[in-house]
């Protein structure tokens, strides 16, 4: 089993992952291939995969942030996935310690990660890994339709 950093032409595998990842999450993926490809070449998203036998089983996707407060830059962990077949052999704490492990080398004052409400599983192995919710604070958000016709305040 090995812990390696998704190159660009790992997008085919790591859309099909996220296709898995949300069809439990109840959602549906909009990106193409096309779209996480560009987003890996040009920083906009990077990922770390498990492989096991040359098959890739584990994705955790990881997007840049910025603390205006803090002055510095840190991380979002978007996305972690196990394939069910590969669970129970301790890949997703894998991935994200190995992401964890780069924090002090790559400057990050923080790494955050959104958890569903409703998954208590989630939540609970993060806390194992020491990560907290972050208290006080909700995430709003504006996006499809609403974003492309946003309301004009009065």
């Amino acid at each position: 089993m090995t812990i390696r950093a998704a190159r660009p032409d790992d997008a085919p595998h790591i859309l099909a992952l996220l296709h898995e990842l949300a069809a439990f999450e109840g959602g549906a993926v909009t990106a193409g291939a096309a779209d996480l490809r560009s987003a890996l070449e040009n920083g906009q998203m990077e990922a770390l995969l498990a492989e096991q036998a040359g098959e890739i089983v584990g994705l955790l996707t990881v997007l840049p942030s910025y603390s205006s407060w803090r002055g510095q830059a840190g991380a979002i962990i978007h996305d972690l996935y196990v394939r069910p077949a590969a669970r129970g052999l301790g890949l997703g704490r894998k991935l994200v310690q190995a992401l964890l492990a780069q924090a002090p080398e790559r400057g990050w004052g923080r790494v955050d990660v959104n958890v569903l409400d409703w998954n208590g599983p989630a939540q609970q192995f993060y806390a194992r890994l020491g990560l907290a919710p972050a208290t006080g604070w909700q995430i709003w958000r504006i996006e499809g339709e609403a974003l492309e016709k946003p309301q004009k305040v009065q």
